[in-house]
């Protein structure tokens, strides 16, 4: 006669005990097995960035809190050869009967997924996965033709004509641990490889005073928004500076947050809205669950069109002719391009982690299109330093920006980084809190020193191409470039089409990008805590707020770009990003591009 059920439960980017399908499942009967594995040899190219590994750990840490008060300890493994193998040497030495997870949408994980589901029946496990991701599954949408929809617009209309189930699962109150766990090859949080010394030593210990991992902290940071930040959504969130968004990404990315619990009590506020006759709510909530529909999305082209971590969606793009240029991208990675806006944004970024949605995209448009650097460069380069990096979210990003998608930006859209910043921007003070150097500019001439007269630059104390750049290249080279490359392309699409008449085999630019070694940003210095001249209040350490420190930040940035300038060669202290700012950053829910991508459609 068969024993009691054993069940592993295996956490990856659902880490949470509300509304957790596959927990909850796995609490019905039986006893249980929390385990999260982390093998470092599944990501390939795609292995977390620092501040990414730094979110993970302490989100670890919190769930296996909760579960310790729940009965079970969470069990980390780290595996050497494949998560497979681990996962499949855990349920010998427990004899579990049962593997139940939530189901995932990357190019890796669904790899990963299909040998589970597998190779797991095949030794007389029983395998269970659950949808605790999405509000839609990617298989529950399609035209009436029965194809997938390959514009966003599309999708959503038909997303908003289904059924929606938004009954959350119940959190269990108890959890039986399954015996044998003495038998488990698991290790501690520090012995998982996440941070090392060097990462402890220097920026993480900022992040922590920046952010809040962990799923009751996101829960809190849900109501916050809907509280105090929903209702004036479709007025503040474009705004560039300060918290203007939802700030949930992060949260959502592993799985702390619930889509479901999003959806249900942003409805719910709505209908309370209603029933006040508050009108401008109706705007706020469209928008910000339209930005929830960009989430979905991004699940939805991953899972019907697994290609595009790696290629362009349209294949006119394959021929495109990219530059290969490491001085420009280091110049684009650095914050050095001479455009202010650009700069500030990419300078926030290696700081911090994190950026404004509407800065990423101004960011990386400017890399394909000013600069043309192959898109696949600029998300890897998101991927490698964002705190709230998505795969998804940023495959949708980039191939939308860079032209790649039926409804993305058209290929010859070339945005004056000016005129974007007197828009999202028209104080400068964005700029000046990122760009020292620029800080004393008057506000007409923030966002175009060049255009700036030189008494002007000399009050300010800028001098282009000493100490601050100019343009790394001009308005009218940029569209001049762009229209020549985007000729070449039809051309080399021509050629090629006519070449597959004859049974030639044609092959994608990007073949040979893909396996190019794409530099990270590079630092030689330790910097001290310290905050932007916006004077946001950061949470401390011991929960009390505290002031910012301006001066010091921009004195430490311009010393910092001054020093990776002059000691490059010499540079041996590879990391993603700086540990400059600790203000209260906390990103939105449209974890990249995830807004309205663009919305209005003008620069």
């Amino acid at each position: 006669m068969a024993g009691p059920e054993k069940t592993v439960v295996w956490f990856r980017r659902d880490l949470r005990i509300e509304d957790n399908p596959a927990l909850a499942a796995a609490a019905k009967g039986g006893s249980v097995l929390p385990i999260f594995i982390w093998c470092p040899s599944d990501y390939g190219q795609y292995y977390p960035g620092r501040c990414s590994r730094w979110w993970l750990k302490q989100s670890l840490t919190h769930l296996g809190k909760s579960l310790e008060l729940l009965g079970c300890p969470l069990v980390l493994i780290r595996a050497e050869d494949s998560t497979l193998a681990a996962l499949l040497e855990c349920v010998r030495s427990i004899s579990a009967t049962r593997v139940v997870y939530n189901r995932l949408y990357d190019p890796i994980s669904l790899v990963l997924d299909n040998k589970i589901k597998n190779e797991l029946p095949a030794h007389g496990i029983s395998v269970q996965s659950f949808n605790g991701d999405l509000l839609y599954e990617p298989w529950d949408v399609y035209d009436e033709n029965g194809q997938a929809f390959t514009t966003f617009n599309k999708y959503w209309e038909k997303c908003m004509n289904l059924p929606i189930e938004i009954s959350q699962y119940l959190a269990p109150t108890r959890l039986v641990a399954a015996p044998g766990l003495a038998n488990v090859r698991c290790c501690s949080i520090d012995d998982l490889g996440l941070e090392s010394s060097k990462d402890v030593e220097s920026s993480n210990a900022l992040l922590s005073r920046a952010w809040s991992p962990g799923w009751r902290n996101a829960e809190n940071m849900l109501e916050e928004f809907v509280s105090y930040g929903l209702l004036e959504y479709s007025e503040h969130g474009m705004k560039v500076g300060g918290s203007t968004t939802s700030l949930l990404s992060p949260y959502l990315h592993f799985g702390e947050l619930s889509v479901r619990m999003i959806y249900q009590l942003v409805k719910m506020r709505q209908v309370k809205w209603q029933n006040e006759g508050k009108s401008e709510a109706e705007e706020s909530v469209r928008l910000f669950l339209r930005s929830i529909g960009f989430r979905e999305y991004s699940r939805y082209l991953c899972f019907n069109y697994p290609f595009t971590h790696e290629r362009s969606f349209l294949g006119n793009l394959k021929h495109y002719p990219w530059l290969l240029d490491e001085g420009r991208f280091k110049s684009w990675r650095q914050g050095m391009t001479g455009y202010p806006l650009v700069d500030a944004g990419m300078r926030e970024l290696w700081a911090t982690g994190w950026t404004h949605n509407r800065i990423r995209v101004i960011v990386s448009s400017f890399a394909v299109k000013f600069l043309q650097i192959p898109w696949i460069w600029g998300m890897k380069y998101f991927w490698d330093v964002l705190l709230d990096a998505d795969l998804e979210s940023d495959i949708l990003g980039w191939q939308y920006i860079s032209g790649s998608l039926p409804d993305g930006h058209e290929l010859s859209r070339l945005d004056n980084p000016e005129v974007q910043g007197q828009k999202y921007d028209p104080d400068g003070e964005y700029v000046r809190t990122w760009i020292p150097e620029l800080a004393r500019m008057p506000t007409e001439w923030i966002h175009s020193p060049w255009a700036a007269p030189n008494s002007i630059l000399q009050v300010a104390g800028v001098e282009l191409g000493f100490n601050y750049p100019k343009p790394i290249v001009e308005l009218h080279m940029a569209r001049e470039c762009l229209d020549d490359a985007i000729s070449t392309m039809w051309q080399l699409d021509t050629a090629a089409k006519l070449a597959e008449l004859d049974g030639e085999v044609v092959d994608d630019n990007l073949n040979n990008i893909r396996n190019f070694d794409i530099p990270k940003v590079v630092l030689n210095k330790k910097l001290s805590p310290s905050t932007s001249s916006m004077e946001h209040r950061v949470l401390s350490t011991n929960g009390k707020d505290e002031k910012s420190q301006p001066t010091e930040v921009k004195a430490l940035y311009k010393q910092i770009i001054r020093d990776d300038m002059m000691n490059d060669s010499n540079m041996d202290d590879t990391c993603s990003t700086a540990n400059l700012k600790v203000t209260r950053k906390r990103s939105s829910n449209d974890s990249y591009f995830q807004k309205t991508a663009d919305r209005d459609g003008t620069s």
